[in-house]
């Protein structure tokens, strides 16, 4: 076999694998064959439907084709391309959709085309742009196609960037960055089900949650696993920041909205099904008090200001009592979590010095009204403050110190005269002891 027989083989074999190949990264997609060189022609196309790629007359032209392009949109089941003019815009979107960096990605003279398959609805095929206006790319789906492989009119082979299957998505776990306005949501020609102010609920105002929390969302998600509960309770926060911007309370939508943000960030660290981290978010979203970007212990001491300052025994200093008043502040707003207590920060607040405040509140442990979290451990002159747990059944014990302490001890079994060392358990048995016969008739 000459060379020149030998280079047709491979020709040949390059031009039937091709079309393969190109199948096995876009899945079910409508190819179309066009010249070398050229982005399309004056052939129709759009008649064409998904069942012409099993003639073997339309993948003989395909694998004689010198470019190939793929239909988008409805033709190709919910394929679309993302086509960005410029590299700085590719960083911007996928600094923001770490999940789409793993796509298929293509690219010839400039910029490229991230490919990906809409699972829904999906906006129509606009031009995208930035907050001035300029023209940056385009949003490419029904009614549009896309090069994938042959030679771009300036001579430039198009090659693989990411050659990688495209990745299946909702449109709506897209985030748009500030750099890149969104398309304008529509009503999807395949979901008639979805009315028109809900889709652009959805490319409005969740948008603007998006922008507005994007980095904070990429902050709060777990980096490792056994990391999901505490980064939920983080995420319904972030959900509760944004209902103080808007000042209403977010809808069921946005909520969904913002919890398929962070399944992009969060998937490769699950244990469950998205069904029950949905569940946990939304229990989360129950018990969070605050936002992200409160502080904590600023909202401690504001609520424990406004109420009466609970009696401690022992003691007489107001700082103290407001001190034990923001543990139970904290436990609430923490929603039972573990809570910090910054003894520097406490020392600004309470107007003592520091030392002082870590004194106050090893007396506190010793009282049993707070007590460290599992895992804890304080170290004499260490760095990072430990975490505690407010003991809720000593409240009880608590709102009776203003009282005699013969009334405090009628609290405690067997007339015991002293409050007892042992861990809260033994306050909640206390408060909460099976009555007697006797005590059942009123005896």
């Amino acid at each position: 076999m000459t060379a020149l027989q030998v280079a047709k083989t491979q020709f040949a074999n390059l031009a039937t694998d091709r079309i393969p190949h190109i199948l096995s990264l876009l899945g079910p997609a409508l190819l179309l064959p066009w010249p070398a060189g050229c982005k399309g022609g004056q052939r129709k196309w759009k008649h064409l439907q998904l069942t012409d790629m099993d003639e073997l007359s339309y993948r003989s032209k395909l694998e004689r084709a010198g470019n190939i392009g793929v239909a988008l949109g409805q033709l190709s089941n919910g394929l679309v391309t993302i086509d960005l003019d410029h590299e700085s815009y590719v960083d911007a979107f996928l600094a923001v959709n770490p999940l789409l960096s793993n796509t298929l990605r293509t690219t010839a003279q400039r910029g490229c085309n991230i490919w990906l398959r809409c699972a829904a609805d999906y906006p129509r095929s606009c031009q995208l742009r930035n907050p001035t206006g300029d023209e940056i790319g385009e949003w490419r789906a029904d009614g549009n196609q896309t090069i994938v492989a042959g030679t771009h009119p300036e001579g430039v082979p198009y090659r693989f960037v990411i050659e990688k299957p495209a990745i299946t998505i909702d449109y709506r776990e897209i985030v748009w960055p500030d750099v890149i306005l969104p398309p304008s949501a529509t009503e999807s020609k395949r979901v008639r089900g979805v009315i028109e102010k809900e889709v652009v609920s959805v490319g409005g105002g969740l948008q603007k949650q998006a922008f507005f929390t994007v980095d904070l969302i990429a902050q709060v998600a777990p980096t490792d696993y056994h990391q999901n509960n505490t980064s939920l309770f983080k995420l319904a926060r972030l959900v509760k920041s944004y209902e103080n911007a808007l000042g209403r309370t977010a809808t069921q939508l946005e909520r969904q909205f913002v919890f398929d943000r962070w399944c992009l960030m969060a998937r490769q660290f699950w244990r469950h099904s998205r069904d029950d981290y949905y569940a946990e978010f939304l229990e989360a979203y129950g018990y969070a008090r605050m936002g992200l970007d409160e502080d904590p212990i600023e909202l401690a001491v504001s609520r424990a200001k406004a109420a009466p300052l609970p009696q401690v025994r022992g003691f007489t200093d107001e700082r103290i009592r407001l001190l034990v008043a923001m543990c139970h502040e904290m436990q609430e707003i923490t929603a039972a979590n573990p809570f910090y207590l910054p003894t520097r920060k406490l020392s600004e607040i309470l107007g003592a010095h520091y030392t002082q405040v870590a004194r106050w509140l090893r007396a506190l442990e010793a009282l049993r009204i707070i007590h460290l979290a599992p895992g804890e451990v304080r170290r004499r002159g260490g760095n990072r403050s430990p975490r505690y747990h407010y003991c809720a059944a000593r409240q009880n014990l608590l709102e009776t110190t203003a009282t005699s302490h013969g009334e405090l001890a009628r609290l405690l079994p067997n007339g015991q005269q002293h409050v007892p060392d042992g861990p809260c358990t033994t306050f909640l048995a206390i408060t909460t002891k099976t009555p007697t016969h006797k005590e059942k008739n009123g005896q």
